[in-house]
This record gives C-alpha cells, structure tokens and sequence, in this order.
C-alpha cells in the first residue's frame, strides 16, 4: 500500500511596501527581462507586474479636483400648456404626451424615450 503526503500548501502572503518597493527598484535597476528577476526573486510575474501597476500610479502626480457651477436655464415665461403639477413632460413626434407627477430617475427616462419611438 502506497500512501502520497501533499505539502502544506502556503497561503498568500502580503508583501510589505517597503520590501515592494524595494524589489521593484531592483528590477528597475537590474537589465534582467521580468521572467527572469522573478526566478531570481523568486516570486511570480504575476506579482511583479502588479507592483510595477502600483508603482506607475503611486508616481502619477494627482490632479487637483475641482469643481465648476453649471448654471441651470433661466425659465422660459411661455406657457406650454404643462401645469405646476407636472414635474416631467415628454412630447413624441406622434402627438402622444407622456406627463409624470415625479421626477424620473435617468435611467428610467432613458428606458421610456428609447421606447417611444420619437
């Protein structure tokens, strides 16, 4: 009777970002191809190519947020004949009018004028 033993299998472990960065300035520095620091390092491609992702971002410089007020249509005094009621009205080309009570959410008026048929 023959009996197989599988090793313990190692589980995933985080690199710290020292030793991350530190490898990732060793390929840089080295004229190895990434398979080859990785046989070297002894850790997967994979793992390599993620950090050098990582580290391309952490160089990026961040672009400031900023925020510019888009002024809203100042409301046109002609009445169309859309009472105070209606928050949403749609006219098709067919004469049909869709009025509704509540705003829609976009995607729902995205849903109801691809429908429509305009």
């Amino acid at each position: 009777m023959r009996i197989t033993i599988d090793p313990p299998r190692r589980s995933r472990g985080r690199t710290a970002d020292t030793t991350r960065r530190e490898l990732v300035a060793r390929y840089h520095r080295s004229d190895l191809t990434q398979r080859a620091f990785c046989e070297q390092a002894g850790i997967p491609m994979s793992t390599l190519q993620w950090w050098l992702v990582k580290a391309r971002r952490e160089a990026a410089p961040v672009a400031p947020v900023t925020f510019t007020e888009v002024p809203l249509p100042v409301d046109d005094p002609v009445d169309r004949g859309v009472g105070a009621g209606w928050a949403v009205e749609i006219v098709i080309r067919s004469g049909m009018t869709l009025r509704f009570r509540e705003p829609l959410a976009p995607t729902m008026l995205r849903f109801l004028v691809s429908r429509a048929r305009c």
